[in-house]
C-alpha cells in the first residue's frame, strides 16, 4: 500500500471503531494497533538492530489486516469516504494517556516478577 493508501485506511478504522456495524473483535484489535502505533514503548526496543523495527512492521500491519479482514466491506469503504473528506486535526491526550498507563502498570508488573524471581 501506498502510505497515502495507509493513512486513509488507519483514519477510517479510527472513524470506524464507534460504529455498531464494525464487530467487537475489529475495534479492539483497531484500538491494539492504534495503542501500540502511538506508544512510546515497544515490545521489542528500537535500539536493537534488525529487530527493533521489525517488530513494527509485522505487528502493526498484522494488527490492521486483521481488524479489515471482519469489518464489512460497504462499512469499510463509506469510512474511507469519510475520512477523504475529513482531515484528522485532534490530538489524541486521553487515547495517549491511557496507553502511557497501561504501559505503565505492565512495566511495574514485570520488575514486580522479575524481584520475585530474583
Amino acid at each position: 500500500m501506498k502510505i497515502r493508501e495507509i493513512n486513509q485506511t488507519l483514519a477510517a478504522l479510527y472513524l470506524a471503531r464507534k460504529d455498531e456495524r464494525v464487530p467487537r473483535r475489529s475495534k479492539i484489535l483497531i484500538a491494539l494497533a492504534l495503542g501500540y502505533a502511538l506508544s512510546p514503548f515497544d515490545l521489542v526496543p528500537d535500539f536493537v538492530p534488525l529487530l527493533g523495527q521489525l517488530d513494527d512492521l509485522l505487528i502493526i500491519p498484522s494488527l490492521i489486516a486483521l481488524a479489515l479482514r471482519s469489518i464489512p466491506e460497504e462499512v469499510l469503504d463509506e469510512y474511507r469516504e469519510k475520512a477523504k473528506q475529513v482531515r484528522m486535526k485532534k490530538r489524541f491526550p486521553v487515547a495517549s494517556l491511557f496507553v502511557l498507563i497501561v504501559w505503565t502498570i505492565l512495566f511495574i508488573w514485570l520488575v514486580k516478577l522479575l524481584f520475585k524471581l530474583v
